[in-house]
């Protein structure tokens, strides 16, 4: 009998946000599909509109109103401890009836103190990477490395033109957000390396394209801040999932010279769609990019300066070199068959390590560990049976 069949098992956190919070809880729930665990999903804040037809289809019948016992499977940050467990409560979840995973971001190599003391709530934590898992050891927070899967659905995608992208450039992509600290994402970097592109060869068909999440500061004020170049194209339009993977599908090299990535998961998705993939040689992303898979860029460490990322204090992130950069993807420009060659071993790579398959056995081995050594307190009740009335 395996352990796990009288066990109920719920991920819990925002499965319908446009979030990575949302995009590492989706992976999860595919995963557990593919190992065959089933499972079921509470939306615990429900405060995300449900209009991605993608979001609904991964999640079907499994989303729960009420959380029951067993297993639970948080994916919530540290600074959202002690919301999620309010909001846990009112929903008529007993958080010591159970047993409590959480499954956390974060981007730098110091993990905050602070939050860790809020992860010792949980009895377990996971890590999306090595490089995280590191990172919370250095809080005195142990881990499971579990990853997250980066598989895309199967299915047609749209093509360049409906972002109005010409068949004929060398297309460069790169994606970053204005409601966070976009100085994580660089990109002014990517920005740089472009020019330096064009100055190299001024007649090469290129295009960069930014997607850019909108922020307090206006994604068209800042695309006006670095010119009017027709060979950069900013996309602030809120894309769904489907136009996304289309917009990742359409370039030929996804570009992301971060200086911190907790795991890197618009790589690893390019990747996985079968595109070439340039990244910072530092952090999250070399759970699954290497010198033969991928464009890895040379970098130096360097403090974070003050305010740049929330807990700044202490850490170091990478300044990757631009001119490396160029460098590595001049040979790619001059004969596009060798990135197709690295693209292709980037994706049998990267869907081998980090596909539905492969991170949902690692899921399941973990529960089965977990239900094996706890069967009886994290049992489903049993039915209870009616007596039957004493003989005459």
């Amino acid at each position: 009998m395996n352990p796990l069949d009288n066990v109920p098992v719920t991920l819990i956190g925002h499965p319908f946000a446009p979030i990575g919070m949302g995009e590492q809880l989706r992976s999860h729930i595919a995963a557990c599909a593919a190992a065959y665990v089933p499972c079921s999903v509470l939306d615990i804040f429900r405060y995300a509109q449900r209009g991605d037809a993608a979001h609904a289809a991964l999640i079907g019948d499994r989303e729960i109103r009420v959380p029951p016992g067993g297993i639970r499977i948080f994916h919530v940050n540290g600074d959202e401890v002690d919301r999620v467990r309010e909001a846990f409560a009112a929903r008529g979840g007993d958080f010591d009836a159970g047993y409590n995973i959480i499954v956390p971001a974060w981007e730098l190599p110091l993990y905050p103190k602070q939050w860790a003391a809020r992860l010792a709530k949980f009895d377990e934590v996971w890590a999306l990477s090595a490089f995280l898992q590191e990172s919370l050891a250095t809080a005195g927070v142990m881990s499971h490395l579990v990853g997250q899967s980066v598989e895309p659905p199967p299915g047609p995608l749209l093509p360049r033109r409906y972002f109005g992208i010409r068949e004929s450039a060398f297309v460069l992509l790169h994606f970053f957000d204005l409601t966070s600290y976009a100085a994580r994402k660089n990109p002014l970097a990517v920005l740089d390396l472009f020019r330096r592109l064009r100055e190299a060869a001024p007649f090469r068909d290129l295009h960069l394209v930014l997607k850019v999440k909108d922020g307090e500061r206006d994604a068209a004020d800042w695309a006006a801040e670095i010119g009017s170049d027709p060979q950069v194209q900013v996309i602030a339009t809120p894309l769904d999932s489907l136009r996304v993977r289309s917009l990742i599908a359409a370039s030929d090299c996804f570009v992301s010279l971060h200086r911190a990535e907790g795991f890197g998961r618009g790589l690893g998705e390019a990747m996985a769609l079968g595109r070439l993939a340039l990244g910072t040689a530092w952090s999250g992303n070399l759970d699954f990019m290497t010198e033969d898979n991928a464009l890895l860029v040379r970098q130096t460490q360097v403090r974070v300066p003050p305010d740049a990322y929330p807990h700044w204090q202490g850490q170091t992130w990478a300044e990757p070199d631009i001119g490396h950069a160029s460098a590595l993807l001049g040979p790619v420009l001059a004969d596009p068959a060798r990135g197709r060659d690295r693209a292709l071993r980037g994706q049998t790579e990267v869907l081998r390590s980090h596909g539905h398959r492969a991170v949902g056995l690692r899921i399941l081995d973990r529960l089965e560990a977990i239900a094996a050594a706890g069967a009886k307190r994290l049992a489903r009740p049993a039915p209870r049976r009616r007596r039957a009335p004493a003989p005459a």
